[in-house]
């Protein structure tokens, strides 16, 4: 850091500044965006990836909300502050366990399965976390959702990944990527904010994690029937279709 202090702002380029307006750098940030967008689409299956991560990351953000209402207002006095974040501690590193199962069960499954149908099955794993919550708010059973839920968040994230890195070529890769952060971070805020207020204190509501099944359901065959019409296989984009 303190060598990197050293350097003069303008010692590392670009030598020869071109004063361009802000409002054309913003627009064309935004038409690379586009161009990227169109092509992903075009593409199909990094399209229908990138999709399925977003809404997934939505779904989860609405649990995530629910585990920390839950955790403060449900399974520890609501008059009791620390235990509520101890407890949220707890099942959020419960559902970390899930999240590092998916790191050593997503090879083994690959083996067997396409990246595209991992993806559903990871969408199964999450709807069944749902049902779990459905059933009961009991500690055990949360603890169990917990897992299940980190198993198939990560899954199908690790997937994603694997099938935008390998159908995106090199040109549009960066812009694909960048689409990918910003539907990333955007469907979990979105999420915690609809999450807030839709919940109840408890955090728990059997009609609100059955709209939750219903959603992991309809986002699972509309992803399925997609790519077993592609074959799992993205389309071939005419060269001037490219940049």
């Amino acid at each position: 850091m303190w060598a990197a202090s050293t350097i003069g702002k303008r010692e590392l380029g670009p030598d020869n500044q071109m004063k361009v307006p802000l409002s054309s750098q913003i627009a064309e940030v935004f038409h690379d965006l586009w161009l990227g967008a169109s092509y992903l689409a075009k593409r199909g299956t990094p399209g229908h990836a990138l999709i399925v991560m977003a809404v997934h990351r939505f779904l989860y953000g609405v649990n995530f909300i629910a585990l920390l209402l839950i955790s403060r207002n449900l399974l520890t006095d609501p008059a009791d502050a620390d235990a509520g974040l101890a407890m949220f501690a707890l099942l959020s590193g419960i559902s970390l366990a899930g999240n590092g199962s998916a790191i050593v069960l997503t090879p083994i499954a690959h083996e067997k399965l396409s990246p595209w149908q991992w993806i559903v099955a990871c969408l199964g794993i999450s709807t069944l976390s749902q049902l779990i919550l459905i059933a009961t708010p009991s500690l055990p059973w949360i603890g169990i959702a917990a897992v299940l839920m980190g198993l198939g968040v990560q899954g199908a994230k690790i997937a994603v990944d694997t099938i935008v890195q390998r159908d995106v070529i090199d040109a549009y890769r960066g812009r694909a990527f960048a689409l990918y952060d910003m539907m990333y971070n955007a469907a979990f805020v979105g999420a915690a904010a609809l999450a807030a207020t839709i919940l109840p204190d408890t955090g728990w509501s059997r009609a609100g994690f059955t709209g939750l099944v219903v959603l992991y359901l309809l986002l699972a065959t509309w992803y399925g029937l997609r790519n077993k019409s592609l074959g799992g296989e993205p389309r071939t984009v005419p060269e001037q279709a490219r940049p």
